[in-house]
């Protein structure tokens, strides 16, 4: 096979840029609200082809690394799934957050790591092996975890059918970690290594286009709820930088790049998980709240990025 860095050196451009470009994604998607209507459609497949290329990007020894600090992981799964929510709705009660935001925020603070986080941490910098296995113990374990955290802490707007919700993740990772993994195992681990920046630049790709697709959560809540928006806008960033902070301080005695990339999950959740499960009532503001919080995930990158690698080194 020729060279891939040769093959593929403008991918290769934009994964080393990833931070710079994919806020595009938000940019275009508000530009564009028909672009971002047209595309909706696309937003699953997206996420399961980002999932499958961040599992190519893996070596399968990383993996089993980052599965020998079992501890380490058990910890960070009871603070990202147990305990953050109820730090996060006490506060939101103390600073007198409107109860249909404060409903979608405890709710986005139970749910697993991004689908997309390892590539996320591939981008930035951080272990992406540990970001992996994070995201997919959160998913497994948070079908059961959610609904005991929101039958405490919120309303009954959002009615799980756990075992439905972890056969619909199970498959979503399952394809994902086949085709990546097969995918690396076609192309041979040297091939696979070379190509990796090019990688990197196709996710940086696909994460503009599942930014764009999002957009349209913005555009139909503008009407009739453009008051409302900049305090969703504020608070999600508040909300992504707080518990980012907060795991980085929390997990501060293990190896920093572990502790980052819990981090990194702890203030990215994937909220779009919760879509098909809520009534008619929360669906709206789900979908907004599920545009807002593109910004964080989209923007703070390019500030985090040199945070992160400081920390780390």
């Amino acid at each position: 096979m020729n060279n891939p860095e040769t093959m593929f050196s403008p991918l290769a451009a934009i994964g080393r840029h990833g931070t710079l470009v994919m806020p595009l994604g938000i940019l275009l998607g508000l530009t564009f609200p028909t672009l971002a209507y047209l595309m909706r459609p696309v937003a699953e497949p997206v996420v399961i082809v980002m999932l499958a290329l961040s599992i190519y990007r893996l070596d399968p020894s990383s993996i089993v690394g980052a599965i020998r600090n079992p501890w380490t992981i058990l910890i960070a799964l009871l603070v990202l799934l147990i305990l953050v929510p109820m730090l996060v709705n006490s506060v939101g009660r103390l600073a007198g957050l409107p109860d249909g935001l404060l409903m979608i925020l405890t709710a986005w603070s139970a749910c697993p790591p991004l689908v997309s986080g390892p590539g996320l941490a591939l981008i930035i910098g951080l272990d992406a092996a540990a970001a992996l296995l994070l995201m997919v113990a959160a998913t497994g374990l948070f079908a059961l975890t959610l609904p005991a955290m929101l039958s405490i802490l919120t309303s009954d707007e959002i009615v799980l059918d756990p075992l439905e919700m972890t056969v619909d993740l199970v498959i979503l990772v399952g394809i994902g970690t086949l085709a990546g993994q097969g995918l690396r195992r076609f192309v041979g681990p040297t091939w696979a290594g070379q190509s990796g920046p090019a990688a990197d630049g196709l996710l940086v790709i696909l994460m503009l286009v599942f930014a764009i697709t999002v957009m349209g959560g913005l555009h139909d809540a503008w009407a009739g709820a453009r008051h409302r928006i900049p305090l969703i806008i504020m608070t999600a960033f508040i909300a992504s930088i707080g518990l980012q902070l907060l795991a980085v301080l929390v997990f501060a005695a293990i190896p920093r790049p572990f502790a980052g990339t819990i981090a990194l999950a702890n203030g990215n959740r994937n909220v779009a998980i919760l879509l098909p499960t809520m009534t008619t009532a929360a669906v709206d503001q789900m979908w907004l709240y599920l545009a807002v919080v593109q910004f964080p995930i989209y923007i703070l990158p390019v500030i985090s990025k040199p945070l992160y690698k400081r920390y780390c080194d």
